[in-house]
């Protein structure tokens, strides 16, 4: 496991989150799909009632973008203090160059460092951990930012998989300053099942099975394989890595205010609850309007408690997340 705990505070400003304008309710999957599968079928499986597609024409690097302009639009950043771009993202433009480059140009900002990170749904925390790291090592502000797009990997014949995915954005900043910070980062920890290492994924584009020597079509789609073990994996290893920060910190869940889990679907987040033994009311839900937006989860669910729920100056916040390729990513903040 990679455990973190700076030994010199560091501060999150943000974080802000971007959807897409385009809304897809459940009716408009099905009627995408040509299916006579009833929108009642995908609520009662997932707890999705409507999702966020891109345009035809939009790619990563435009939602990467456009999260991260909703965070340097506000006056608190100097963007003369960036020192790193950080993307987390499985859903680049291309499969070389990375992505972070493409976006310096509309953010402002030239000659920086740029990171992809591929961690899929752990990508939006596991961007602050090695954010933080960055921060507390040089000093510099590193702006991170998670965006993923799903729609354009899903398969018209898959409705389990297609029925679950949306796509978004968002972006914070990780510095050394206090000034103008939402939390302050107490300790974060990475770690990976390799037990489940393939069992989402898509398996064509790649060195192992470039395109030009695929086949099936169906392998240039996101697949999701084995339902069951992957509902309980998911189950637990978000709260082993839950259970495994808090201990460390000698923490119970009693101790935290408000848990914001990686928005998988209604029922794996529930029964994650449930195992953790938290309550019900303090654990942040998005996925009802946004559905599985991958890495971005996270960040988007934050930014929502952030603008939208009672959070309080002092209240500790539990980031949970696990998926695809079994990495998982938790941090503990502080609401400031």
């Amino acid at each position: 496991m990679s455990f973190l705990r700076p030994t010199e505070p560091v501060y999150l400003l943000g974080p802000r989150s971007w959807l897409p304008e385009r809304i897809m309710t459940n009716q408009d999957v099905l009627d995408w799909m040509g299916t006579r599968a009833r929108p009642s079928w995908i609520t009662h499986r997932t707890g999705v009632e409507q999702r966020h597609w891109v345009e035809d024409g939009q790619a990563c690097s435009d939602v990467a973008a456009a999260a991260a302009l909703r965070l340097l639009e506000d006056g608190r950043i100097d963007r003369k203090r960036i020192a790193q771009v950080l993307l987390a993202t499985v859903s680049g433009d291309f499969p070389t160059p990375p992505t972070s480059p493409l976006i310096l140009p509309r953010l402002g900002l030239d000659r920086v460092g740029v990171l992809d990170l591929s961690a899929a749904c752990a990508g939006f925390t596991s961007a602050v951990h090695v954010g933080a790291a960055l921060a507390s090592s040089t000093g510099s502000d590193q702006l991170v930012i998670a965006a993923d797009i799903r729609s354009k990997f899903l398969n018209r014949e898959d409705l389990a998989t297609t029925a679950l995915f949306g796509d978004g954005g968002a972006s914070c900043l990780v510095s050394q300053r206090p000034e103008g910070a939402d939390f302050q980062l107490v300790a974060s920890e990475l770690a990976a099942d390799a037990t489940m290492a393939d069992i989402i994924a898509i398996r064509a584009g790649g060195s192992r099975l470039p395109h030009h020597l695929n086949d099936d079509p169906a392998k240039v789609f996101l697949k999701m394989e084995h339902g069951a073990t992957l509902f309980m994996k998911g189950v637990d290893n978000m709260t082993a890595g839950a259970a495994s920060l808090l201990r460390r910190m000698e923490l119970t869940v009693a101790d935290v205010d408000w848990i914001v889990p990686h928005q998988a679907n209604l029922h794996l987040m529930r029964a994650v609850t449930e195992k953790l033994g938290a309550d019900p009311a303090r654990v942040v839900e998005t996925v009802r309007f946004t559905g599985n937006t991958s890495g971005a989860s996270v960040g988007i669910a934050l930014a929502h408690l952030k603008e939208r729920l009672p959070l309080k100056p002092g209240q500790r916040v539990l980031l949970v997340s696990a998926g695809a390729g079994g990495a998982s990513a938790c941090a503990l903040l502080h609401s400031l």
